[in-house]
């Protein structure tokens, strides 16, 4: 996905042809992806101790929220924001795998978290949906588009689903971005509302020479990290 200096920002696309997967647990071994952008500023982790020795803890008081990432993904500055097409803003970026192609900086993954309106399975569904299309979709063609059924968590008494979105990119000649992706939402009842976390990273990297796709184990991580904050 194409990075902006300073800020993250998102491809713009329309909303791809959807279809349903059988349930996408926390355990299935292809979780999918997406990709994101960098910022030439970062912030300090949450001043927490990680469950996953090496990595960092990010806290968001608003969606009230907790994940980790790895400790080799850069978090952006507390204003970075992105909005998905479905109109959800998410903060707290960290970005992974950055790298230039073509004057462009591109990145392999990006995690975020936010706040959306609905019940937990059906904001999960249209923003995992929503960020597949975005990141893999371009001005002339949409991603093909297919999302699995919730699954449904409980993290430390919150309830909440797990969905995953696998995309496609159509064919362009575009030589930097990845070819296909996963976005994975956690969504969970917060104090807040539906609070959602996103992880979106390249599952196949196309003929773009860039770092490889992040590691399924670590997007297991991540994902299984989600917690509420009271």
């Amino acid at each position: 996905m194409a990075v902006a200096t300073g800020a993250l920002v998102l491809v713009a696309g329309a909303f791809a042809v959807v279809g349903v997967l059988s349930p996408a647990g926390p355990d299935s071994g292809d979780l999918p992806s997406a990709t994101s952008v960098a910022s030439t500023r970062t912030r300090e982790a949450a001043p927490e101790v990680p469950v996953n020795q090496g990595w960092r803890v990010v806290l968001d008081p608003r969606a009230r929220l907790s994940y980790e990432v790895p400790g080799d993904w850069v978090l952006a500055e507390d204003d970075q924001s992105l909005e998905s097409s479905s109109g959800v803003r998410l903060g707290r970026l960290a970005d992974y795998g950055t790298y230039l192609c073509q004057g462009a900086e591109y990145g392999r993954a990006f995690s975020g978290s936010g706040v959306a309106a609905g019940p937990p399975e059906r904001a999960a569904s249209e923003l995992a949906a929503a960020i597949a299309a975005d990141q893999y979709s371009d001005a002339s063609q949409t991603a093909r588009v297919t999302v699995s059924r919730a699954t449904p968590v409980v993290r430390d008494g919150a309830r909440g689903v797990l969905v995953r979105a696998d995309a496609e990119a159509a064919e362009s000649g575009d030589q930097c971005v990845g070819s296909r992706g996963t976005v994975t939402v956690v969504a969970l009842a917060t104090p807040a509302g539906t609070g959602v976390v996103v992880v979106a990273t390249d599952t196949e990297a196309g003929r773009a020479r860039g770092p490889e796709p992040v590691a399924q184990a670590d997007l297991k991580k991540i994902t299984d990290s989600v917690r509420p904050r009271r």
